[in-house]
Parts: structure tokens; C-alpha cells; sequence
């Protein structure tokens, strides 16, 4: 290595460092996804060069600083005992830091398919989880003590080499060709975007494997609260407003339409008599539609409880979740409105005085309820309930402390235990009520209380976990109808989303159709509904059962009216925004990009449309219009009461 400057080794080895466990990961990631990967090897050789220049070019950023310390400080000092001390030790804290960045993406692979995203970014906010529950699921003590211990072997073992490489001169003239080489990359960098994103690869999953697990944190981390405009393709302001009216334009809408220019504020006149039922909404960790009998293509069929509550009401059996966060589902079944780019309304502060479904319910003389087994601080869930309508927040801190719990909170039975004597208590002075309850059992580490279900919680199995759910939400609703406010009750049972995202599609719906069964007084038993919708429809069709005219800004409807000509789902995935609708889905992503899906029966996917007919065209707009009028809308204060 005599032609490379002495005292700048440390960057060959660190730059060395991370382009082979780059190489090595998506190696890894290849394998981990062999089964769901449908590009071809072109797509794949393309993907992986393009991943390769992003790792020259993190590379270049993350060692500009090291370079610039070995280039200006004198060469007098690196020579010092203290000087090589604070290099070995820097090189040891930094090649740690690379085994650590290392596993952390490959277990987030594992769960989620995909680089670090927005939720790596919300659930470093929360430490006291996520922590918890990587203690529950791994060996955390053990990687913690195998990483220190791998940066002492690597300190103990750059002695020598740190000495030789600081003891050996460096010229000036190899010094400015390598200053030179690492500004072309920085400048590579600034010029194609970190690398682009080959987005000429029709392939979700391969496209994840080619990105840089740094460049997608940072890429996620500055575009949390990122606005609509300036991001996402638009169309003039007037043309938004007609096609997102004409969308929500159905049966109940009053005569008079619309309330205000520019806005979705209408009343609805639902049909059927004025009820004062009780509102009960489930919502049920992680249950995708996959798992769920009758509605799992595979037949796992892991949920007999929830099959059988099927013949005591109506489920819709496509229904997709507007998100992979649970706070998603939060924002959704309360104030009706597709999902914002970057980060959830839940946790923006702006978010106070929502038109929501419990402040409705609440200045309808409900008491309003919202019962969680975790912290509700988390994800700011707490706040926005209270600051939306809820009258009170129950969580981890109001179950004994013999509950069973994990690091996201008390088990699913005690929750419902809590639940049911909520509804009691409130039942039993006389007045109507709210809940909306969050379970949080079927979620990784998948660990239950012991002799509930015959399966062994020590397996730590996700079909376990999911068993375990679902009989304590058997449980539940046995108990429940031997209550006397049951046969007034409105009962939502639903997944907050989907398992996991995997697969190629570029937005993967697998991974987010979830069930949604209504139990209620006068609705249909035994019924199935095949109108595709989301979750933003919950509170309209809540509101729709109770009968009482209303005035609201709800983005949803009446799942009950809307014609399977009209059903739709809108959804996020990390930066994209979607609107599905018949055999066609329009995906919005940065950069004001749009892309048309249509489904390939053959393939059984939805591929990419080359050239737009005037029907995809129309379906792009709507997307847009829905996405883009919604943020004007609850940026500009318009969505509060």
C-alpha cells in the first residue's frame, strides 16, 4: 500500500469496510428474498450496480470528516501516543458502528423487506419499545456484549498497522489525488442524487436490496413531516376539488351539497331511524386478511374465533389499511382522511381539535373512551385521542402489575377485561359510549400468558401470537353478549394493517388488506361484502348505522351504500401514495411522479402501464386530487371543528 498516503490508510480500510459488507448484505438480502423476487437477472445486475455506486458515494460522505482530520492536522501529533490512542480508538467506534448499522438492517429486513423507512425513523423516537421488544425477540445483552467486544478486538488489533501507517510519510502529491478522488464522489453524489434510485427496475423488493441502508435512513429522517406541494405532482386547485366531491357524492349527501368552496365539509342525512348505540371499535395488532379464515388465499385459516363471530354480522372482504403503522389506523378510524406524507397526523402538532368520530360521539353526550395495553405516550397517541374528542385515555400505567406484559404493553385479555368494565361502569349510569381499543399481542416477540391456547408462547411463533389473539378476542365478545347494553352496541373488529410488507409490487397489498367485520343492530348476519374500501371508511359507516344527520369532512364513506363500482382504497407506502381502484392502482411518489398500475392476470400482479389511456390518466388525477386537497386541507386548519 506504499501509494497510499500513510496516516490516510485508516480510510482505505473503513472505505474497503463498508463496500464489502454492502456487497455482502444485499448478497444476503438476495437470499433472505429469493422467493419473492420476480425481476429478471438484468433488472437484478442493474439494481446491484446502482446500489454499488451508492455505497461509493455514502462512503465518500460518512468518511469526509475523517478525512479532513487526517488531512489537516499535523502530521506531528498523529505520531503522539494520545494522537494513535484516539485513532485506534475512532477506527474501532467506527467499525463497530458498521457491525451494528449492519445486523440493525438486516433484522429490519427481515420484519419489514425493506431498508430503513419511516418507521426505523418514528421508533428511534421511542427507545423504551423498541428496545424492549428487541430484548424480547433477540439476544440483545449478547449483541451488545458482541459488539463492544468486536470493537475491542479491533482496537487491540490496529495497533500496529495505526502505528506503521502513522510512522510512514505522505506526500503531498498522493494526498491531493486522493482529496481530488473523494470530491469527484461527494460531486457524483450532488449530481445524481446520491445515486438515484433505479427506478427503471419494476420490482419493489430487488429495488430495496439495491438502496443504501444510510441513504434510505437519512432520505426517510428529512422527510418526515415533509409537505404535499413542492413533492408530489398537483393539478390546478379547482379540478381537485370537483373529483374529490364527485367521489364522496352518494345517496345521503343533503340537497344542498356541499357547505363551503374548496372544501369536503357536506351533511349527510343517512337512511334508517335515529339509534343512540354504543360504538365499539377493535382495532387488532398486525391481523392481516391473511390470516383470517375465508379470506386467506393460503387457507392457515389461524383465526377460528373471529370466523365463527362472522355469522353474528357483515364482513368486508376487501378492506385495506391506509398504512403499515398503527397510528395509521388511528387516524384513520377517527378522522376519516387519507394518509399525509411523512409522518402521521397522531404525531403532528397541528393536530388538535380534529373533526374526528369521538368528538362527535362526545358532543353527542357520549362517553368516549380510548384503552390501549402500551404507553399511550408512544407514537403520541395519547395526546391526540385526548385532543380529538376522548374523554379518557387508558393505558399501560392503569393494569396491575401481575398483568402479563411485553415491552409494547399488558396482554389482549386483560385490555378487553379493561374494556368491559369500562362499558359497565358507563352503561350503568345510563348514558351511550365510545371505545376504541388497541390490542397489542400479536406483535413481535409473539408472547402470550401461559394455558390460554395450547401452543407454547416460549416458540415466540407469529402463528401463535395470532391464535392468541384471536381467542382473547373470542373471549371478549363472549362476554360481551351477556351484557345487557350488547344488542345496542355498534361492534368494529378490525386489523389495524397487514403482518408485514413484502413482495415485489410496488405497493405490496398483501401486506396491508385487513379484515373488517360490523356487528351491530339491523346490520345483515352472515353477510359478506365485497366493496373494496379502507379504513378512513370505519367512521362513516359508524355514523351512517347510528342514523342521526351530520355535517363532516370525513375523506370516507358509507360502506354499506357505496356500489362496488365506487370502492376504492387509498394507501402509503414509505414515500409513495396510492389510490386503488377497480383493476387499476396510481401510485404518486417524490419528484411529482406518477405511475399507473393495472393488474396482470397472468402474472398476478399489477405491472407498470407504458402508455396511459385516458382512463389511467383519470385515475392519476384522482389520486392526486384526493392526496393533495386533503394536506391543503388539514394544513390550512379546515379538517378542525
Amino acid at each position: 500500500m506504499r501509494w497510499f498516503p500513510g496516516r490516510l490508510r485508516p480510510l482505505l480500510w473503513l472505505g474497503a469496510t463498508l463496500l464489502l459488507v454492502g456487497t455482502l448484505t444485499r448478497g444476503l438480502f438476495l437470499v433472505m428474498a429469493a422467493g419473492e423476487i420476480r425481476a429478471g437477472l438484468a433488472a437484478v445486475a442493474l439494481a446491484l450496480a446502482a446500489g454499488t455506486v451508492r455505497d461509493l458515494i455514502v462512503a465518500a460522505w460518512l468518511l469526509l470528516p475523517w478525512h479532513l482530520y487526517l488531512q489537516l492536522v499535523p502530521e506531528r501529533w498523529h505520531a503522539t501516543r494520545l494522537g494513535r490512542l484516539l485513532l485506534r480508538g475512532g477506527l474501532g467506534v467506527a467499525f463497530g458502528g458498521i457491525a451494528f448499522v449492519t445486523l440493525s438492517e438486516i433484522l429490519f429486513f427481515a420484519e419489514f423487506r425493506g431498508r430503513f423507512n419511516f418507521v426505523a425513523v418514528d421508533y428511534l423516537i421511542y427507545p423504551t419499545e423498541v428496545i424492549g421488544n428487541l430484548r424480547e425477540s433477540f439476544p440483545l445483552g449478547w449483541i451488545v456484549v458482541g459488539v463492544v467486544g468486536f470493537i475491542f478486538v479491533v482496537v487491540r488489533l490496529l495497533r500496529s498497522p495505526v502505528a506503521h501507517a502513522v510512522e510512514t510519510g505522505a506526500a503531498p502529491a498522493p494526498r491531493l489525488v486522493l482529496a481530488g478522488g473523494h470530491l469527484l464522489l461527494l460531486l457524483l453524489g450532488r449530481v445524481t442524487g446520491a445515486g438515484g434510485e433505479a427506478w427503471t427496475v419494476d420490482d419493489r423488493t430487488i429495488r430495496e436490496i439495491g438502496d443504501n441502508g444510510y441513504l434510505a435512513f437519512g432520505r426517510a429522517l428529512l422527510g418526515a413531516d415533509a409537505p404535499y406541494e413542492g413533492l408530489y405532482a398537483t393539478r390546478p386547485a379547482g379540478e381537485e376539488v370537483v373529483r374529490v366531491r364527485a367521489g364522496l357524492a352518494e345517496s345521503a349527501l343533503s340537497p344542498d351539497g356541499f357547505r363551503n368552496d374548496g372544501d369536503t365539509w357536506r351533511e349527510l342525512h343517512p337512511a334508517g331511524p335515529p339509534r343512540r348505540l354504543n360504538v365499539v371499535v377493535v382495532l387488532e395488532e398486525s391481523l392481516g386478511s391473511e390470516f383470517v379464515g375465508g379470506l386467506d388465499s393460503l387457507g392457515r385459516g389461524w383465526t377460528p374465533a373471529l370466523d365463527s363471530l362472522m355469522a353474528l354480522g357483515t364482513m368486508f372482504t376487501d378492506m385495506y389499511s391506509t398504512g403499515n403503522r398503527t397510528i395509521r389506523a388511528l387516524e384513520a378510524t377517527t378522522a376519516s382522511i387519507p394518509p399525509l406524507p411523512g409522518i402521521s397526523i397522531v404525531r403532528r402538532t397541528a393536530s388538535e381539535g380534529l373533526f374526528t368520530l369521538p368528538a362527535f360521539l362526545r358532543a353527542e353526550g357520549y362517553a368516549t373512551t380510548f384503552i390501549y395495553g402500551g404507553r399511550a405516550l408512544f407514537d403520541g397517541m395519547g395526546h391526540y385521542m385526548a385532543a380529538n374528542g376522548v374523554d379518557q385515555v387508558i393505558d399501560q400505567g392503569a393494569f396491575p402489575d401481575s398483568a402479563f406484559r411485553t415491552a409494547w404493553g399488558v396482554a389482549d385479555e386483560y385490555i378487553f377485561d379493561r374494556a368491559l368494565a369500562q362499558a359497565d361502569s358507563v352503561a350503568g349510569t345510563g348514558r351511550s359510549f365510545y371505545q376504541l381499543v388497541l390490542t397489542v399481542s400479536n406483535h413481535r416477540p409473539y408472547t402470550y400468558p401461559p394455558g390460554r391456547i395450547a401452543e407454547d408462547p416460549g416458540a415466540k411463533q407469529r402463528v401463535h401470537a395470532v391464535r392468541y389473539a384471536d381467542w382473547a378476542l373470542g373471549r371478549f365478545m363472549a362476554r360481551a353478549r351477556g351484557r345487557a347494553w350488547y344488542d345496542q352496541t355498534i361492534f368494529v373488529l378490525m386489523g389495524d394493517h397487514g403482518a408485514r410488507v413484502y413482495g415485489a409490487s410496488e405497493i405490496p397489498l398483501a401486506s396491508y388488506q385487513v379484515p373488517v367485520l360490523v356487528i351491530a343492530p339491523g346490520v345483515p348476519a352472515g353477510s359478506r361484502i365485497g366493496t373494496r374500501g379502507s379504513s378512513l371508511d370505519v367512521p362513516p359507516t359508524v355514523l351512517a348505522r347510528l342514523g342521526h344527520p351530520y355535517m363532516s369532512p370525513f375523506f370516507g364513506r358509507d360502506l354499506f351504500t357505496m356500489s362496488p363500482e365506487e370502492g376504492r382504497a387509498l394507501m402509503t407506502h414509505n414515500t409513495k401514495l396510492a389510490l386503488m381502484k377497480g383493476d387499476g392502482i396510481a401510485v404518486l411518489d417524490l419528484h411529482a411522479r406518477e405511475t399507473e398500475y393495472r393488474w396482470d392476470p397472468g402474472e398476478q400482479r399489477f405491472r407498470a402501464v407504458v402508455a396511459p389511456d385516458s382512463a389511467d390518466r383519470a385515475q392519476l388525477s384522482d389520486a392526486v386530487a384526493y392526496y393533495h386537497l386533503a394536506d391543503r386541507l388539514y394544513r390550512s386548519g379546515r379538517m378542525k371543528q
